[in-house]
């Protein structure tokens, strides 16, 4: 919450004086700064599932479940597992 204020209020306020007040470590606040910027690994491997599972599911002419896919993507050598493949289909919709 107070590094969104800090957001917010830096073209404002410089970010050492804010720090100072809020009581937060400029450390602390360049590093959130980058981790917003960075896509994390496991981030990397949800939209390469999400891709791989609608790229299957559309090839399946929208009628596979999520037991059917996983099974058809394990064929193709994809280890995803059921409730994977599942989250990647209610994500789609």
């Amino acid at each position: 919450m107070k590094y969104v204020f800090i957001e917010k209020h830096q073209a404002e306020f410089s970010i050492k004086a804010m720090c100072r007040v809020l009581r937060v470590a400029r450390s602390g606040w360049y590093t959130w700064c980058q981790r917003r910027t960075r896509i994390s690994p496991r981030q990397q491997f949800r939209q390469h599932c999400d891709s791989v599972v609608l790229a299957a599911f559309t090839r399946s002419k929208q009628r596979y479940g999520a037991p059917r896919l996983t099974d058809e993507l394990r064929a193709q050598g994809y280890p995803f597992n059921v409730k994977t493949v599942g989250q990647a289909c209610a994500v789609r919709g």
